[in-house]
């Protein structure tokens, strides 16, 4: 009998969660290379990338930033360091030397109470003059028609914000393991179709690509308005949703492709780094894994012990039983294999199922602990990773300092009140 309720369950959950992704994943809109000529005149941008030691990364960032199909004149290019120490600014600085478009400045000593990323951004927006800030971390690649395609979609929808989901390039035995599993978990547990919707308070966004009006930008605070947040672009996309301003996440795979993490270890250190708050904080976090490793396994096992109680006793029941399990065993593992054609890798990795499970729970664990433990390990720097209120699907946030313009159009402080939207994690990874 308890095998009948254990597959039972397992068949319930495997099939909720795959209509729950499929209606997800129904609306998740995709943007395609735009080279018209038809659209309103275009704006000034500044393109702001913030790096810490990303030598290996920084010159395809910025040769795909040059070749930009928009107009030079009206396109800003400029390099925040972040206290490299592996020789990204030498890098930066020849290549502005070599090509004259480029500015890099340093960010600087990293004041008390910042996590280094908003910090960067902050140094960047402050230091330029546009209609548009474009926030590009080191480690995309961008085709030549990004710019224009992404400006025109922002206009077209009125938006205020627009975050762009890359191609997820995973070249790596680990990260082909978990990175389709995660956001097939994402897409199961979270409800991105509102994060679009102007009527909800939804809000999320990809920090490897946002591009923001700087007027809306500045109203909201900035980057200093979320200086100490581990996950700052869904911070700040709650700033703009709480503004009231539109604000859309969208895939872009065409124009915009990533390698996020290099190596296993950075691979674990950064979804350690975010996972509680992809997956809404600790206690969700770990029983979102505790349900994907019981999942996993369960897939391979439930069938097999299904198999050998018939073979035991051909019962109508066994039988039954082992019909269900068979089926929602083959429906994960079709899902699985569906994601690494998705992904573009071999599609074994979906065979793999259990083992992105274990994989996926034991970062997930770490991220918890680490959590508990009040710190944050993030390129060589330890934060002090304070433990914030959330609900499900709700963030919240201590008192920030809230930058507003003043009438020469300089920023000045001001408190702000604590933002009550709810982010929520989209398709794509945070960086």
């Amino acid at each position: 009998m308890w095998l009948v309720t254990l597959v039972a369950a397992f068949s319930t959950i495997i099939a909720w969660a795959l209509c729950r992704a499929v209606r997800q994943f129904r609306y998740y809109e995709s943007i395609e290379p735009d080279r018209s000529r038809n659209v309103r005149p275009l704006p000034r941008i500044a393109l702001i990338v913030p790096v810490r030691n990303e030598a290996a990364n920084v010159v395809g960032c910025l040769k795909g930033l040059l070749g930009q199909d928009y107009p030079p004149n009206l396109l800003e290019l400029i390099v925040v360091d972040d206290g490299s120490t592996d020789g990204t600014a030498n890098i930066v600085q020849r290549l502005a030397h070599d090509t004259r478009r480029i500015r890099s400045i340093k960010a600087g000593d990293l004041p008390v109470g910042w996590m280094g990323k908003p910090h960067a951004c902050w140094r960047g927006a402050t230091a330029v003059d546009a209609e548009w800030l474009c926030f590009i971390d080191a480690d995309t690649r961008a085709n030549e028609a990004l710019m224009r395609s992404a400006i025109r979609f922002a206009y077209g929808r009125r938006l205020d914000m627009l975050s762009l989901e890359p191609f997820q390039e995973l070249t790596g035995f680990l990260d082909r393991l978990v990175f389709p599993l995660g956001f097939l978990a994402i897409a199961a547990t979270q409800d991105l179709r509102r994060v679009n919707r102007p009527d909800t308070a939804a809000a999320t966004a990809n920090g490897q690509f946002i591009l923001v009006r700087a007027t809306s930008y500045f109203s909201v605070g900035g980057h200093s308005a979320v200086r100490g947040a581990i996950c700052e672009d869904s911070a700040l996309a709650c700033r703009v949703k709480d503004g009231g301003m539109a604000l859309a996440v969208v895939g872009a795979e065409s124009l915009i492709r990533t390698r996020m993490y290099a190596n296993v270890a950075a691979l674990w250190e950064g979804l350690s780094k975010n996972a509680t708050q992809m997956y809404g904080g600790e206690g969700r976090t770990l029983a979102i894994a505790a349900a994907g490793f019981t999942i996993g396994w369960g897939s391979l096992l439930l069938p097999i012990f299904s198999s050998i109680a018939v073979a035991t006793e051909q019962t109508p029941v066994r039988i039954a039983t082992l019909v269900l399990a068979a089926l929602g065993s083959c429906a994960a593992y079709a899902t699985q294999i569906a994601l690494a054609h998705r992904f573009r890798i071999p599609f074994w990795y979906g065979l793999l199922f259990p083992l992105s499970c274990s994989v996926g729970a034991l970062i997930a664990a770490n991220a918890v602990i680490n959590r508990g433990r009040g710190r944050v390990i993030w390129k060589g720097r330890v934060y002090a990773g304070r433990r914030e209120g959330r609900r499900v699907l709700g963030h919240q946030f201590g008192p920030t300092r809230h930058i507003v313009s003043t009438g020469n159009g300089r920023p000045s402080a001001a408190i702000s009140p604590t933002p009550r939207s709810e982010p929520v994690s989209s398709p794509g990874m945070p960086s």
